[in-house]
């Protein structure tokens, strides 16, 4: 009797188990399928975007003061790029060499070969989808504001960059060589302001320096976070 008992004990033990394995596979396509799904929609919005960015970047040529039109342009092309980013692996961090390379590409395109210059990175960074967007905010709003008080009514000029490691911390540096602004006059404007802030999302700080010829934007933050 007992024998018998024992091997119920198994075939049920068997049995359920056999129910687990299939719910659990029943779980994993289901996850398959809405990851196929979003897939997709970032596919949609990225092409959204670009078809957007596009078209502003065709307007503002026919406009005697295009600089609020390219910003906007050079804003969404990063968008566009940061869905690039993801797209070569959902799971993994991203390259910050490859992806600031894009965003250069995206200032050109933005600004026409107006705004010229390099933009480089230790090829060993990687960081997360949050902290690379937050680096490549300041990176944009950096270049918009230099096109805004560094490079008035269309000048042209030059916009390096460079992202480095610096002992177990990160700096991002922007230079530009144009006529400057008074920091002490837009210390409060809005993107010196939204600087700072994606600064302490990273747990760093963010500089801003006059040159001798230009300005210089500075961010620092560590490499990890705990």
């Amino acid at each position: 009797m007992s024998e018998v008992a024992g091997v119920s004990s198994v075939v049920g033990g068997k049995n359920k188990i056999a129910e687990l394995e299939a719910e659990l596979a029943s779980v994993h396509a289901e996850l398959r399928t809405e990851k196929e799904r979003y897939r997709e929609l970032r596919h949609r919005v990225r092409n959204d975007l670009q078809a957007l960015a596009t078209l502003i970047s065709a307007q503002s040529r026919r406009l005697e003061k295009p600089e609020g039109c390219s910003n906007c342009a050079m804003r969404l092309r990063s968008a566009v790029e940061l869905h690039n980013a993801l797209d070569e692996d959902d799971d993994a961090e991203i390259c910050m060499s490859s992806y600031l390379w894009a965003l250069s590409e995206a200032r050109r395109k933005a600004f026409d070969d107006r705004i010229v210059g390099e933009t480089l990175a230790d090829e060993d960074i990687f960081l997360d989808y949050r902290r690379a967007q937050c680096v490549g905010l300041v990176y944009v709003e950096a270049v918009t504001n230099a096109m805004k008080h560094a490079f008035p009514g269309g000048a042209r000029g030059e916009v390096h960059a460079r992202l480095r490691r610096v002992g177990d911390r990160l700096e991002l540096t922007i230079a530009d060589n144009g006529c400057g602004f008074d920091l002490a006059n837009v210390v409060r404007g809005d993107g010196l302001q939204l600087m700072r802030g994606l600064a302490r999302q990273l747990k760093g700080e963010a500089f801003f320096e006059r040159l001798p010829q230009g300005t210089l934007v500075r961010l620092e933050f560590p490499e990890h976070v705990g």
